[in-house]
């Protein structure tokens, strides 16, 4: 009796979830969110895994329902949990959904406490097999038979892509791939992902006339039998193996076709977006134009971030002292430069050009559309680390500041979007606060990052009148009389610019 109002509560939670309106998750941030399943193939007393964010620790508090063929719904309560993992064993209600069948796709849910995650899409909904398919081991427990962790034996999976890694089964028996799992070798890259990749960077620009060379098996490849390269970044665009197959997953729950030919984002190309030209390859998305951007831009104008009124002097709170400011007006100088004025390393408009050449790489967009470049959300200047980093005679601000997700527009969740968004507070936009050059037109460096020779050593003065020492992580830079400066500036451990640092340089 017990097992059965357990059941018909159960049940009744999953019903009110179907009935809540799909508006209600947008509005609630810490519904609980799957991003992962793992393996995709499995049999009914199997373990799988799920992962994401905003499960609870404690196991008893999640529920995770497998909605199969006809809406028919089956019940788990996982055996381990933390806030990102749960382990469950694949209920036995899943073989009352299959009824007649003998394999079907099961959405998945996560219910925490009374918040829903959404229903899985296709990529992260899993085949479940009947136990009584040849070749199916059968038992259960915590454990589940071989083929990695529950998985069906690789001879039952060469028909087609059973396993979702856009791969055929055939292919993976020749790769040494394993063609029931999506991520063979479990380094949180699928084996298609790998596959092209690799393809993409072997394709060499010396043949003539080109075309596109075989799959390179071996290392120093992007390949799915290494479970030690996902943080490599093999097109060096600054962005991991794992980061542009995160960026290529984003594009595609955004509305891009999952396929690998072409990969929205490869780690075997600079620019991933491309055309084919005679015997090359040449990038074909123009910073001019960039859809991304304008988007960005028209959310700015819709929300009254288009033009900032930003403080020129103290106090803060003064309207006389404060001037109006386009967003890209990142000099202050009254216009947002299309070209490269003397002095300057960006243009205003096209700021994330940073190569100037026209066109946008991999890293120089920005594909959650927040005024933010995917370079400077995962490895450049809205990382704290970076300006630790590039201006090493600074002190950083003893507040430490969140930076921000390249594949997420608003990561406070505040509802304003990244680039217009203020990490410390001082009321400048970060999309301002990204480079002291193109605030101030000065240049002290042989390189990005890499001082003159004869810079002045602290506590020298080099620009002391000049508008520009930005940095979107210290609230009292540019102006020490921002409202979240310090009013009594430590004696110890005090940030730039009271830590009698040069004052100051221009490197970035």
């Amino acid at each position: 009796m017990r097992r059965r109002a357990f059941h018909i509560a159960l049940a009744l939670i999953a019903l009110g979830a179907l009935a809540v309106p799909a508006e209600t998750f947008a509005k609630n941030s810490k519904r609980p969110v799957i991003t992962r399943v793992k393996p995709m193939r499995l049999r009914v007393g199997a373990k799988v895994e799920v992962r994401g964010r905003n499960f609870s620790a404690k196991r008893t508090r999640n529920t995770v329902v497998f909605r199969g063929p006809d809406q028919h719904t089956a019940f788990a309560k996982p055996r381990r949990a933390s806030r990102r993992r749960l382990v469950v064993i694949v209920p036995r209600g899943t073989a009352r959904a299959l009824g007649s069948r003998s394999t079907a796709r099961f959405k998945l849910r996560v219910i925490v406490r009374r918040k829903f995650s959404t229903w899985t899409r296709k990529r992260l909904s899993p085949v479940i097999v009947s136990s009584t398919v040849a070749g199916e081991e059968t038992g259960g427990g915590d454990g589940g038979g071989g083929g990695g962790g529950g998985g069906l034996p690789p001879s039952t999976c060469l028909a087609g892509d059973d396993d979702g890694d856009l791969l055929p089964g055939t292919l993976e028996q020749q790769l040494g791939t394993d063609p029931c799992l999506r991520d063979t070798d479990g380094d949180g890259v699928e084996d298609g992902y790998e596959y092209q990749s690799a393809k993409d960077l072997n394709n060499d620009e010396q043949q003539l006339a080109n075309t596109s060379l075989p799959y390179p098996g071996k290392r120093p490849y992007p390949n799915a039998l290494d479970p030690s390269d996902a943080g490599t970044d093999f097109d060096r665009d600054s962005l991991s193996l794992r980061e542009e197959q995160r960026a290529w997953n984003y594009t595609t729950d955004h509305g891009s076709a999952r396929t690998l030919t072409p990969l929205t984002y490869s780690d075997g190309e600079q620019y991933s977006v491309y055309s084919k030209s005679g015997d090359s390859r040449d990038p074909a998305l123009a910073a001019v134009g960039y859809a991304k951007q304008a988007d960005f831009l028209n959310w700015a104008s819709a929300h009254g971030y288009r033009t900032v009124h930003l403080s020129d002097g103290p106090p803060w709170y003064s309207a006389i002292t404060g001037s109006n400011y386009g967003l890209l007006d990142m000099n202050r100088n009254g216009s947002e430069a299309a070209g490269i004025p003397a002095g300057y390393i960006y243009p205003e408009q096209t700021y994330y050009d940073t190569r100037a050449d026209g066109y946008l790489s991999d890293d120089e967009r920005d594909e959650d559309a927040d005024g933010l470049t995917n370079f400077d959300e995962t490895h450049g200047r809205m990382r704290p680390g970076y300006w630790e980093a590039c201006y090493s005679q600074e002190h950083p601000h003893p507040v430490s500041y969140a930076g921000t997700d390249f594949l997420d527009a608003d990561s406070d969740g505040d509802s304003v979007r990244d680039g217009a968004d203020d990490q410390d507070h001082d009321d400048v936009p970060n999309v301002m606060e990204l480079s002291r050059n193109a605030a101030s037109g000065l240049w002290d460096g042989q390189a990005f990052c890499k001082p003159l020779d004869g810079l002045p050593s602290p506590p020298a003065t080099n620009h002391p009148a000049a508008y520009g020492r930005v940095n979107p992580f210290n609230p009292c830079l540019p102006a020490t009389w921002s409202r979240t400066c310090d009013a009594h500036p430590p004696l110890e451990e005090a940030g730039a610019p009271f830590d009698n640092s040069l004052n100051w340089a221009a490197l970035n």
